[in-house]
C-alpha cells in the first residue's frame, strides 16, 4: 500500500512538472521571449511582450504572472522601462505617484527615441503600470514596470525596434 502512494506522488510530481515546463514562457540566449506562456512577473524584461495585462494602476492587485509572448507575435502591451523605487517605506498614494512620475518621464524619452513609422503605430497606445502592492512591497519588490500598448490594438513588431 506504501509504495502505490509513492509510485502515485511520484507521478503526480512528474506531471505536475510537465504542465509547469509546457505553460512556461522560454528565452533564447539573448533573453528574448521564443514560446509563449507564463511569465511570473518577478522575471519580467524591458523588451518583453505579453497578450494581455490587467490594467492595475489604481487597484491593489497582486499580479504573480503575465502571458508572455514573442513580440513577433500578436500581443497588446510590451514593458518599454523598468525601474525600482528608492524609498522605504510603503504608502500606496506615494507608490503610485512615484510609479506615475517614473513612467511619464520614460515615455516621453521613449516617444522621442521613436522614428514616425513606430510613433503612427502607436498613435493610440495608453501607458500601463505594474507597480508593487504592499504584500510586494513587504517582500522586498520595489520594481515598477512601464507598458506600452493597448486593450483594443494588436502589435506585431516590438516598439523598440
Amino acid at each position: 500500500m506504501m509504495k502505490s502512494r509513492l509510485v502515485w506522488l511520484i507521478v503526480v510530481i512528474i506531471f505536475g512538472s510537465i504542465i509547469s515546463q509546457c505553460s512556461s514562457a522560454n528565452r533564447n540566449d539573448a533573453g528574448l521571449i521564443t514560446k509563449s506562456g507564463d511569465l511570473d512577473v518577478q522575471e519580467t524584461k524591458v523588451g518583453d511582450c505579453f497578450a494581455d495585462v490587467p490594467n492595475v494602476t489604481d487597484s491593489a492587485v497582486d499580479i504573480t504572472s503575465l502571458k508572455a509572448v514573442p513580440c513577433s507575435d500578436p500581443h497588446s502591451w510590451q514593458i518599454f522601462h523598468k525601474s525600482n523605487i528608492s524609498f522605504e517605506d510603503y504608502s500606496k498614494s506615494a507608490v503610485t505617484d512615484a510609479s506615475s512620475e517614473i513612467c511619464d518621464v520614460a515615455a516621453e524619452a521613449l516617444f522621442q527615441s521613436l522614428s514616425y513609422v513606430k510613433i503612427n503605430e502607436h498613435r493610440l497606445s495608453d501607458l500601463n503600470v505594474i507597480q508593487p502592492t504592499s504584500d510586494g512591497w513587504a517582500k522586498g519588490n520595489k520594481v515598477v514596470d512601464c507598458l506600452i500598448g493597448s486593450d483594443t490594438e494588436i502589435y506585431y513588431t516590438s516598439i523598440l525596434d
